[in-house]
């Protein structure tokens, strides 16, 4: 070999990027370049040769990968693309992948290996990548498809085809048919896809198809995937069946919205709808009649037949009011025997008393209970958008009044609202002045009702309740001075003396030891609504020295409707506090999931209700069920209240859940009967 060829022999080893070695058969080095010596970490040819002197059991991270490399050098004189992992000098591991020959003697012994090196850790690397994002694409619950450019589906995983019922066989190298047929405006699609397409992403909620035809609600995401010069090669689209979610806010703002006895508008929505009948009134220079409607005997049909006769009566009365009033009008049924009409554009006073003689008509027929012929009449009382008042509130309460005075005179079947009916109504008077003494004087008195967790066993706190020792009438209901008291405001007052007394009593059954984890107290909507409620619910806390998660203040639903920025508003202004936040009655009308994941709250507690019937009933179940999974998911704790009977606890057991309140456990007992409970600590078993 001449001189000029060596040399260029000798560059070519010198310079090359892959690693050229020479090793003896027992697994030493003898010549390396220099490319080799940087692909294992090492600093010159020289420092690889004299530390690696071992290849089989110091470069391979498994040995036996050497002893299989001098097998198939032995019977095949040479190895192509011999893939191994090895270690560094610095000990990290890389891949590599060797080609090399057996260069023998005369006599055709193996003189030594000669042969070359590359890292492909990077390659083995994005391999790996590949590997597990396609047991991503096979594995993963969402459905997932790949489209072209031009909508062609090029892959499917097999979560969408258990989805849909599509095999893949009937959906590669077609047309994509995602949208359900009639289910989306065409200008909606082409947003999808020109979003996806400018953006390089759209998500939303659609509805798709399944094999069979049927519709079903879906989460679609569609991204868009670029060449690295920016060229659109593909959209992937990812779906989830999310039908049973639906299914389930479709229940629960039904529950929230509806009266499930009647199907009727319940409070909640029934006052929205008045609401906005006001609104357009506002607009219009129009009025809005309100009929507020009482049954005659109700009572009696409950006492004489139970309350199956009453239930299907109040059916059928749902039915007929809907029967006989307009299209525009709304019926909605306020609770127990109580109906509402909400009749926009009435145009005067004799177009309400049209209304409601339509109505009184429908009713003066016998209803048909249970084989039997009931007559059931009503009192109705009328007020009128704007005589009456200018919100929905003040004429849900002068229709009120104006049902109760013809309730108090048969002779007339209904009666119209008028100004001066609040003050010819010597009771109410009455019951006010005297509430306005009470409210000064020492006539309340606090009842407190425990709250257990039948999971433990335990007692986990205490309702306060307010009670009046009338000096004359002796025990006056709270349903009888908490509506008055909300009406002449004076309910600030009663509600502070609660929280103060309820506080106080808390810190000094602390201070004893006494095993009452909390103590809950009512605030009414007024309470809520009044400015100085968060300020007022701080001092009374520092003042009484008690730690302020061991007060609980329990909100009606109705009290947060309205301003809902100023509901979340006061509802961070208490949880800034520290104190525990409770929705009282919860699913009798106003709840709404939109609302309910914005509010604070702790605590949802299941009304009475639901509680009452849930050992008969095939639906109140399946509703307190679903009211712990939507509580569960929102992160708020439940409690049932009005717990009567074993068999009731035992079946919210079942939905899970485990704290209740009621009679089973206790009647509200006076102070020192409740001191005596929580040293007894006696529970049903």
């Amino acid at each position: 070999m001449s001189h000029e060829t060596e040399e260029q022999y000798r560059s070519i080893f010198e310079n090359a990027v892959e690693g050229i070695y020479q090793t003896t058969v027992d697994g030493r080095y003898l010549r390396v370049n220099p490319a080799l010596a940087d692909i294992y970490g090492y600093a010159s040819p020289e420092d690889l040769i004299a530390n690696l002197t071992d290849i089989a059991c110091q470069l391979y991270v498994d040995p036996g990968k050497r002893e299989a490399f001098a097998d198939l050098m032995a019977r095949q004189d040479r190895v192509h693309s011999f893939e191994a992992r090895v270690f560094r000098r610095d000990g990290s591991i890389i891949w590599i992948s060797e080609s090399a020959r057996c260069v023998r003697d005369a006599a055709g012994r193996i003189r030594y290996y000669e042969g070359t090196v590359q890292d492909i850790t990077e390659r083995k690397q994005h391999e790996e990548k590949i590997r597990l994002l396609a047991t991503v694409f096979d594995s993963v619950a969402d459905g997932i498809l790949i489209v072209d450019p031009e909508l062609t589906v090029q892959a499917i995983n097999p979560a969408y085809e258990i989805m849909t019922g599509f095999q893949r066989e009937e959906l590669l190298r077609r047309p994509l048919v995602l949208f359900a047929p009639g289910s989306h405006e065409r200008e909606f699609i082409d947003t999808v896809w020109t979003t996806a397409r400018q953006m390089g992403r759209w998500q939303g909620e659609v509805t798709s198809f399944r094999h069979s035809g049927d519709a079903f609600a879906a989460a679609l995401s569609v991204t868009s995937v670029r060449a690295p010069n920016g060229v659109l090669e593909h959209y992937v689209l990812t779906i989830a069946d999310i039908s049973q979610r639906k299914s389930q806010e479709h229940q629960i703002r039904y529950q929230a919205s509806f009266d499930r006895l009647t199907d009727l508008p319940n409070r909640w929505l029934v006052c929205e709808r008045l609401e906005e009948a006001i609104a357009r009134a506002q607009r219009s220079k129009s009025k809005v009649a309100v009929a507020f409607l009482d049954l005659n005997r109700f009572k009696q049909v409950n006492d004489t037949l139970g309350h199956h006769a009453g239930d299907e009566l109040l059916k059928l009365v749902a039915k007929r009011l809907r029967n006989c009033t307009r299209m525009t009008d709304t019926v909605g049924r306020l609770g127990g025997d109580e109906f509402l009409i909400v009749a926009p554009d009435a145009a005067d006073r004799s177009a309400g008393a049209r209304l409601v003689e339509k109505v009184l008509y429908s009713m003066s027929e016998p209803f048909s209970v249970h084989n039997q012929e009931l007559f059931c009449g009503a009192s109705i009382g009328i007020a009128f958008y704007p005589d009456d008042g200018d919100t929905a509130d003040q004429l849900l309460r002068n229709a009120d009044l104006a049902m109760y005075h013809a309730k108090r005179n048969p002779e007339h079947k209904y009666v119209f609202y008028d100004a001066g009916m609040r003050e010819r109504s010597g009771f109410t008077l009455g019951l006010e002045s005297d509430l306005r003494r009470a409210s000064g004087g020492g006539e309340f008195e606090l009842h407190f009702q425990p709250k257990i967790d039948l999971a433990g066993n335990r007692t986990i706190g205490a309702e306060a309740l307010i009670r009046w020792r009338h000096p004359v009438r002796g025990m006056v209901s709270p349903a009888e001075f908490i509506p008055l008291a909300e009406e002449t405001g004076l309910i600030w007052e009663i509600g502070a003396w609660t929280l103060i007394e309820s506080c106080r009593r808390l810190a000094d059954w602390i201070q004893r030891d006494l095993p009452i984890p909390s103590v809950s107290v009512n605030l009414s909507p007024r309470q809520f609504q009044d400015a100085r409620l968060v300020g007022f619910v701080r001092s009374v806390v520092e003042s009484a020295g008690i730690p302020a998660d061991r007060l609980e203040l329990e909100l009606t639903e109705g009290a947060m409707i309205g301003d809902i920025e100023k509901a979340v508003t006061i509802l961070n202004g208490l949880k800034d506090i520290g104190v525990r936040l409770s929705i009282d009655d919860f699913g009798t009308g106003y709840s709404s999931l939109a609302y309910l994941k914005r509010f604070p709250i702790d605590t949802l507690k299941i009304d009475r209700s639901f509680v009452r019937d849930i050992v008969k009933s095939t639906t109140d179940p399946a509703i307190v069920g679903t009211i712990v999974n939507l509580a569960e998911s929102l992160g708020f704790d439940t409690i049932a209240e009005g717990v009567e009977t074993q068999e009731q606890a035992d079946m919210l057991r079942q939905q899970r859940c485990t704290r209740i309140q009621g009679y089973l456990i206790s009647r509200p007992l006076p102070i020192d009967q409740f001191e005596v409970f929580l040293g007894n600590s006696v529970v049903p078993a």
